[in-house]
């Protein structure tokens, strides 16, 4: 949002981000975003954001908006999967608090905002195919009622592609979780279209690799319509506890 705020020109939209989590944010102190304008050329303006919280840089994003323009297109088909209501219900509030903490703690809503329907068999396993290749399916979707201004729409979706990349990455070794420190490192997202969050949209994952104490995870949105809407990859960390 500090980004777009500075973006002048009509017509551009975000399709690009990429973030680093330097360091781990604190939910009830303030954080001040300062944002760099490095370009505004004919068709992109760029521009990098670091999040400050008690002096410290806590995180760093470079995203980039550009105008629409026509040109040859083409996507992956969207999987053909249950419908929401066939989907099992997931507890976001619950999935977000740390065991044995409350909500208040973290200065949460009393209610959930976001909705999630796993296609996925209990709390995080992946299916699995004959290839090796590791993959879950969720229908998500916001409840909580907001502006159709496209900024604010992608910021959303953004948050949306964040609930559940470090889980995919782990599942693979979920015996081995209560072992593990896991945290996001860094996290890239692609905008193909502008979306409505309170449509339900389909967040298809899949985590091709882990290795060297990291883990990535890859994931694709489509609308109920079967229009890709955006596409993200994510790096966390997770390595053995250190003594």
């Amino acid at each position: 949002m500090a980004a777009g705020r500075t973006v002048d020109q009509p017509g551009r939209l975000v399709h690009s981000l990429h973030g680093y989590f330097l360091q781990p944010g604190r939910t009830k102190d303030t954080i001040t975003y300062l944002v760099e304008r490095p370009r505004d050329g004919g068709s992109f303006s760029t521009r990098i954001v670091r999040a400050v919280q008690q002096g410290e840089t806590i995180f760093m994003m470079t995203t980039s908006f550009a105008a629409v323009d026509p040109g040859p297109e083409h996507q992956f088909t969207m999987p053909d999967v249950a419908a929401p209501s066939k989907a099992r219900e997931v507890d976001i509030a619950a999935r977000a608090v740390p065991h044995g903490a409350s909500a208040n703690e973290f200065d949460f809503p009393d209610r959930s905002l976001i909705e999630m329907r796993t296609l996925a068999a209990g709390e995080g396993p992946l299916r699995k195919d004959d290839e090796g290749r590791f993959e879950r399916m969720a229908w998500v979707r916001i409840t909580e009622p907001m502006p159709q201004d496209p900024l604010m729409q992608a910021c959303a979706l953004t948050y949306l592609s964040d609930l559940s990349m470090v889980t995919t990455a782990t599942s693979p070794h979920r015996d081995e979780r209560e072992s593990l420190q896991m945290a996001s490192i860094d996290h890239a997202m692609w905008f193909h279209t502008p979306v409505d969050t309170h449509e339900w949209m389909l967040f298809d994952q899949d985590t091709p690799i882990a290795r060297g104490g990291h883990g990535l995870a890859r994931g694709l949105f489509y609308d109920e319509g079967g229009t890709l809407v955006a596409s993200v990859v994510q790096e966390s960390l997770m390595r053995s506890r250190r003594s």
